[in-house]
């Protein structure tokens, strides 16, 4: 699922790119699977709006099945691991490599940002390479510093250790990795005292930021910071269940002394938007996250929650002495006046087969 935010109203659309295009007739194990090329497509849905997928035209760079999406803190997604041939399982048929049912894997990460122009929205530029093949019941997580965790591959009926005893193309992979996107490495906004539970609807609260914290100057940082909730979901399977990203409602008020106060409202007052339970809060400003802050959504239970109204937040507002012609005071929430956002998400959004979310790595 794409990024959740005021200015999209929070309108559920999944993207699914790659796997494999197997005709139901060619799901048999009486030919060479493994050596079957990968699909390049990437197709997306919105629930709520239509019923049908739709193929923009943009396309993966190979062909990648058991490709696997995690949803960064700067609204991109990382796409990692799979393979160029075949698709997901394994046996012990003639064709299979090794045990395999897939070949060719893909060490090369990639970066899908839903905001640039359609055609240029996937890219490798500056995304480095696995150390090793991530294939079938691989896994990628993000963590709460921003970087990427990956781990596992075992496209085995059982555990084939670090001696390769049986001499498989793909054995058992127990390390680690991770990816370090690029604001890893940038200095961060530093907010304190931010809450530990949100609710569904009920009064706004405040993010004091430093004049660091905006990391630049204000006219062109300030109207970019933004609050974000991402639920890393239950990854497995080259697919992270739950994963989710909901950007708050905010607006900003600069200061003459050069620091400045976000205004956050809670979370939109509908729990299927981001359903109760823990996620990890950050502060983005100018795409560079905070380090990430877990918070208790809701009551945390499953069950019927509090729904209370929203509360506006003040216009924002630079003081004229830092304002700049280079950036409209748009960062995708309610912004300069304050209006409220339609928060409806609908049952088909929540039932929709998501296939998800887009380095240094070491």
């Amino acid at each position: 699922m794409l990024p959740l935010t005021p200015a999209n109203g929070y309108t559920a659309t999944i993207i699914f790119c790659g796997g494999t295009n197997l005709q139901p007739d060619q799901w048999t194990t009486n030919w060479a699977i493994a050596a079957y090329p990968a699909d390049d497509t990437c197709v997306k849905i919105t629930p709520d709006v239509s019923p049908d997928w739709i193929d923009e035209g943009e396309t993966l760079p190979d062909g990648r099945t058991m490709g696997q999406f995690i949803l960064l803190p700067d609204e991109t997604l990382f796409l990692t691991n799979g393979a160029n041939l075949g698709t997901a399982g394994y046996g012990n048929n003639s064709w299979a490599v090794g045990f395999s049912y897939a070949d060719d894997a893909l060490m090369q990460g990639l970066i899908y940002d839903p905001k640039k122009p359609l055609g240029s929205r996937m890219s490798t530029a500056n995304v480095g390479q696995l150390q090793e093949p991530r294939m079938y019941h691989s896994t990628a997580v993000l963590l709460p510093d921003g970087s990427v965790l990956i781990s596992g591959s075992n496209p085995n009926p059982d555990f084939i250790g670090p001696d390769n005893a049986l001499n498989v193309k793909f054995p058992s992979r127990t390390s680690v990795e991770r990816y370090f996107p690029w604001y890893y490495d940038k200095t961060r906004p530093d907010p304190q005292n931010l809450p530990t539970q949100l609710g569904y609807g009920g009064p706004s609260w405040t993010i004091s930021l430093t004049a660091a914290d905006l990391l630049g100057p204000m006219g062109d940082n300030l109207p970019t910071a933004k609050v974000v909730l991402i639920r890393t979901g239950f990854s497995t399977h080259a697919f992270n269940m739950g994963q989710r990203y909901v950007q708050l409602n905010s607006t900003y008020v600069g200061n003459d002394d050069g620091t400045a106060t976000l205004h956050v409202q809670q979370l939109p007052p509908n729990p299927a938007i981001l359903a109760p339970g823990p996620a990890v809060m950050y502060v983005v400003v100018n795409g560079v996250p905070s380090m990430g802050q877990f918070v208790m959504c809701g009551s945390g239970q499953i069950g019927a929650q509090t729904i209370n109204p929203v509360t506006d937040t003040p216009a924002s507002f630079i003081p004229e002495k830092f304002r700049s012609t280079s950036n409209n005071g748009n960062n995708g929430s309610q912004n300069s006046v304050g209006k409220k956002v339609d928060f409806s998400m609908g049952v088909m959004a929540l039932c929709g087969l998501v296939g998800l979310v887009a380095a240094k790595l070491f």
